[in-house]
């Protein structure tokens, strides 16, 4: 499929700090290639099912850290009936920063059975794809989410980080290094790897880490209740918490108190994880 659309801009107000002018895409699910040229107005996508909606705002999801709104694997994402030259998306936007080009997609030149994303901010190749966010905060609801507040945690700690990443854009950063370390330290509990130093330092940059993803998740929260406690109308206010011992121990006592009691209870379930896999205790185990 190639498309463009082009949405001409009437006389309004100042663009706002956020927006995406232009998106492109090349080889990505139905498209060969399409171009939108967009403004600062609302947009709405309307078309037959199967028409390719839903395939330009993943595209825009990818703009963001992550695996996109459909969480797929970036192979997954490819043109089926294209070349072996793998998908991109592009983007002229309007950020905080000013103007940018961004650029994301499958990184052909990875070793065989590895799959991993390129981006590029005004040419230049960022150092990993956590540095989107510095640029533009996205977030999204879907068909699929819609039990969202039913079903398990990680659904909603997942929807609630990407809301963190628009408020402090180095949580994705800290995302990362903490799931890194937290599988690190799994793989080698599983193998019986009695190294202690080695165990040491994962879990010093787990209890870090740690306590700094739950400090940023608990600012949120404190801003989004602020924000409900001066909302108007007769709706009832919603009232928001984390839920977790790590976000307990963060209101009890001072960062550093809470860090090394993270580390200490991760040093004393090591048997346990390795039965269990995972860790015991770390904001991976957190709730909304």
């Amino acid at each position: 499929m190639n498309a463009a659309l082009a949405l001409k801009s009437r006389p309004a107000g100042s663009v706002p700090r956020l927006a995406v002018h232009r998106l492109t895409v090349t080889d990505f699910r139905s498209y060969a290639t399409a171009r939108l040229e967009i403004d600062h107005r609302p947009v709405v996508l309307t078309g037959v099912n199967g028409a390719g909606k839903t395939n330009l705002l993943e595209a825009l999801s990818f703009l963001s850290p992550g695996r996109g709104l459909r969480r797929a694997k970036l192979s997954e994402v490819d043109r089926l009936s294209g070349d072996a030259g793998g998908w991109v998306v592009a983007a002229r936007a309007e950020t905080p920063l000013g103007p940018v080009d961004i650029g994301t997609g499958r990184d052909m030149a990875a070793a065989p059975g590895v799959e991993r994303r390129v981006v590029r901010i005004d040419g230049a190749p960022a150092k990993s794809q956590s540095a989107l966010a510095d640029y533009l905060s996205l977030a999204w609801l879907t068909p699929q989410m819609d039990r969202l507040f039913l079903d398990g945690a990680s659904g909603r700690r997942r929807f609630y980080d990407r809301l963190v990443y628009g408020a402090d854009p180095a949580h994705a950063g800290r995302l990362n290094g903490y799931d890194h370390a937290l599988r690190e330290r799994a793989r080698l509990l599983k193998q019986g790897r009695s190294d202690n130093r080695w165990l040491a330092a994962l879990e010093e940059q787990m209890a870090a880490g740690g306590i700094a993803i739950a400090a940023a998740r608990q600012a949120l929260v404190a801003r989004l209740n602020q924000a409900c406690d001066v909302a108007l109308g007769p709706f009832p206010r919603a009232a928001l918490a984390l839920e977790g011992t790590v976000d307990r121990w963060l209101e009890e006592m001072p960062a550093l108190a809470a860090e090394d009691r993270l580390r200490e209870a991760l040093v004393a379930s090591r048997r346990q994880d390795a039965e269990s896999g995972g860790a015991a205790e770390g904001p991976h185990r957190s709730d909304i």
